[in-house]
């Protein structure tokens, strides 16, 4: 197996004793693979992003970020290593502008100040938004700062990116640069999202939750054309395919 891969076991997980959001989760999800994380709300799409990335401690079961455990001990190194973009851009932004928001991971790992500048100008340049690098960020509308969010991730070069519904927010320009973004990234992706569109085009696996258990797990392309499995969770076919012939 790929040294970048996430595995699951038997996952359960509850915000409150004895009600749990999600039950018995198990999948691995390897390197180069682009995979969409879909269901209605409440299904547990965002919590199970969270503990990707050690937000939410007490969970019952097996989570290992390349053969690493989630837990407090490892959550530096895995944070470093997998880059999460928050569905609301408020809960991650912090600093005063896009480009001190951006530089702030790289200059939290120590690197040195060239390699920040270097990698900070990069990031601004895949998200097309250098002409945001000086903009405060409560001037900000809600895609620009989705945007930077996306922006503070790819500054670290995460071998693993999970994003919570990346397309809130933005316009049609935007939305189709966030696709070319993540068509371009080469390693392991998970998206959580209720546009089933961008999964079409961005994610060649797809994940269906319902009520906190996985109810499929395959191609993409055969999920989101499955218009009775779709309508039977609370779904409805991508726009796209509306008025399509479904096989």
């Amino acid at each position: 197996m790929s040294h970048i891969h996430i595995t699951l076991k038997d996952v359960s997980f509850g915000y409150e004793k004895n009600k749990n959001i999600l039950t018995n989760i198990s999948f691995t999800a390897r390197e180069q693979e682009s995979v969409g994380l879909i269901g209605a709300n409440g299904a547990g799409k965002s919590t199970l992003l969270k503990l990707l990335v050690g937000l939410l401690p007490g969970y019952q079961g097996s989570v290992e970020i390349m053969d690493t455990a989630v837990k407090k001990e490892t959550l530096p190194w895995i944070r470093e290593r997998t880059g999460y973009v928050f569905q609301d851009s408020d809960s991650q932004l912090f600093m005063s502008t896009a480009y001190e928001d951006i530089a702030f991971a790289p200059r939290n790992y120590g690197l040195p100040a060239d390699e920040v500048e270097r990698r900070t100008a990069r990031a601004l340049d895949l998200t097309r938004i250098t002409h945001l690098r000086d903009k405060q960020i409560y001037k900000m509308s809600g895609g620009e700062k989705k945007l930077v969010s996306i922006a503070t991730i790819l500054s670290m070069s995460p071998d693993i990116i999970l994003m919570d519904e990346p397309s809130i927010a933005l316009d049609p320009k935007n939305r189709r640069n966030l696709i070319q973004i993540l068509n371009q990234f080469t390693h392991l992706k998970i998206i959580a999202s209720h546009d089933l569109d961008l999964i079409l085009d961005t994610c060649q696996r797809t994940i269906l939750l319902s009520r906190g258990n996985i109810v499929a797990d395959g191609p993409t392309a055969e999920i989101l054309k499955n218009q009775k499995l779709l309508e039977q969770h609370d779904l409805e076919l991508p726009l796209s395919l509306l008025g399509r012939p479904q096989t």
